[in-house]
């Protein structure tokens, strides 16, 4: 018999075909203090040098048991290019967006897109999946994070402003939005062209507790779908907070896996999403971060009792989690079929 990679499982389950047990996999960042100690490698300096990035991205699957190695460890790659402040982080977190890029909305008239093979991290990004990519083969999946349209319109203008340009400036928001779907298809076909297997889009600011459902079928939804309608890789979608509300609109953008916060119930969701894997959701702090490693596992088997098609936590991994409590959810995973 014919012995099933970890990439082959997990490309056939978002491909929505029978295999021998469900994937451990983690569409968002994996990073960890405990991690960065066992290879010498630490933020920042990390997202900044793709060999670095290869390096302490594969320890989430060498040392943890994580079943897929996800690039890079931030939200900020494609925000830093196109003039926004970007704050670098330390050891212990993450780069993060401190001022937005645009005065007014029709500030972004100046913006061009940015070519993948040359400007900011984005070849830095492209370059750490050619080194893992020779380092895996096609044995485990890689992941690539991208920052889908809507929370990059949010970053480059400001996300309150852009709330108000819905009222305000209606056309220009659509304007806004056309270009960052450019920015977001471009740079993700690129990172499939060097390796990537998997698109993570990553939205958190399209949750429904920002714009509910009537905005998100507006001004999210639309662009997701083209997105994925112009890469070859399968996507992976992935909202912070009580998606419950859009769950149905976010399978109807055409992706292959949904990844959910620890706040939605599964039960729930699997009744709303049938024809798209669900990815998650064990709670990333309490218990993941803080333990104990039974009531990991307790959290893990209820998720899986519960239908999951890929077991991960309910949004990335806070920098501080140990590795032993990460070991506790891909044991467990890896249990049952």
């Amino acid at each position: 018999m014919v012995k099933i990679t970890e990439k082959d499982r997990f490309i056939s389950i978002l491909n929505r075909e029978e295999v021998d047990r469900i994937s451990i996999a983690c569409p968002l960042q994996t990073g960890t203090v405990e991690m960065m100690e066992a290879t010498n490698v630490f933020w920042p300096e990390a997202h900044y040098s793709p060999e670095m990035m290869a390096e302490l991205s594969y320890a989430a699957h060498k040392l943890a048991g994580i079943e897929s190695v996800r690039v890079p460890f931030c939200l900020t790659v494609e925000a830093e290019i196109l003039g926004c402040k970007i704050g670098n982080g330390g050891k212990k977190s993450q780069p993060s967006v401190l001022e937005s890029a645009l005065t007014t909305i029709d500030e972004f008239n100046s913006l061009s897109v940015p070519d993948p093979t040359k400007d900011g991290r984005m070849p830095t990004v492209a370059k750490s999946l050619r080194i893992l990519k020779d380092k895996v083969g096609d044995t485990v999946p890689l992941i690539a994070g991208v920052v889908s349209p809507f929370t990059l319109a949010g970053h480059i203008r400001g996300i309150d402003n852009l709330l108000l340009d819905f009222f305000d400036n209606p056309e220009d928001v659509v304007n806004l939005l056309n270009f960052c779907c450019e920015v977001c298809i471009s740079y993700s076909q690129y990172l499939g062209d060097n390796g990537a297997d998997c698109i993570s889009l990553v939205e958190p600011s399209a949750t429904s507790e920002v714009i509910g459902p009537k905005y998100f079928q507006e001004y999210a939804s639309p662009y997701i779908k083209k997105v994925i309608k112009n890469l070859e890789v399968p996507t992976i979608l992935h909202i912070c907070g009580n998606t419950v509300p859009i769950l149905s609109f976010m399978g109807d953008t055409g992706v292959n896996g949904i990844s959910i916060d620890h706040v939605v119930d599964l039960s729930e969701a699997k009744d709303k999403i049938r024809k798209t894997a669900l990815i998650g959701n064990i709670n990333p702090v309490d218990p993941l971060l803080f333990g104990p490693v039974d009531q990991i596992v307790e959290q893990s088997l209820l998720c899986v009792e519960k239908g999951v098609d890929i077991l991960a936590p309910g949004c990335g991994l806070s920098p501080a989690t140990p590795i032993e409590n990460i070991r506790a959810m891909t044991s467990l995973a890896k249990r049952y079929s």
